[in-house]
């Protein structure tokens, strides 16, 4: 039960990703069908949460909506390869879920000074400019996902922490040298 708990937990990070996959593919659904209201309620109900870190991704010269796509859908099967083998991908995982923290976290930060106006952050394609005002502090999904992905990074610090603890690592049992100057001093 606590291996499954656990599993569950390190796979918060590849739902962030899947979700800002989402959201990206949320936006051609609307260029193609501006009248739907279910693609709209996808649109704004994923928005509050992945929008700073999708326009910051979509910011970078040379990524558009489908190769932004690409990349969160390999990043969240990844992630998925790294919840189920813990112990072979530890610094992977640790990675992968701090940058899913850092995301969730830039979006939480962002919710505290939300107001409508011109954002400083916009898609380079589109008018310079978001007018929506959102209430970023209010959101359920995005408060659930900040905490999922901060239980993963605790999951991978205390998989790191218990690997020090038992010397499960290469050259753990090794003496290390260490040089100061030109001189290198042996451990007893």
């Amino acid at each position: 039960m606590r291996i499954a708990i656990f599993t569950l937990m390190r796979l918060a990070p590849s739902l962030a990703y899947a979700i800002s996959s989402i959201f990206v593919l949320s936006m051609p659904l609307l260029e193609s069908h501006p009248s739907s209201a279910s693609a709209w309620w996808l649109h704004m109900t994923i928005l509050p949460v992945m929008r700073e870190p999708i326009y910051l991704l979509l910011a970078v010269p040379g990524v558009g909506i489908w190769s932004a796509t690409i990349l969160l859908m390999l990043a969240s099967i990844f992630g998925i390869r790294v919840a189920l083998q813990p112990q072979r991908h530890h610094r992977s995982g640790f990675i992968h879920a701090h940058i899913a923290l850092i995301a969730t976290g830039l979006t939480i930060g962002r919710a505290a000074v939300a107001q409508a106006g011109l954002s400083d952050l916009a898609m380079p394609q589109f008018q310079r400019g978001d007018w929506s005002f959102l209430p970023l502090s209010h959101s359920p999904l995005g408060t659930f996902l900040f905490i999922s992905v901060f239980s993963a990074c605790i999951c991978c610090h205390l998989t790191i922490i218990n690997r020090i603890k038992s010397g499960d690592r290469k050259g753990a049992n090794r003496p290390r040298s260490v040089t100061i100057g030109s001189l290198e001093v042996l451990p007893r």
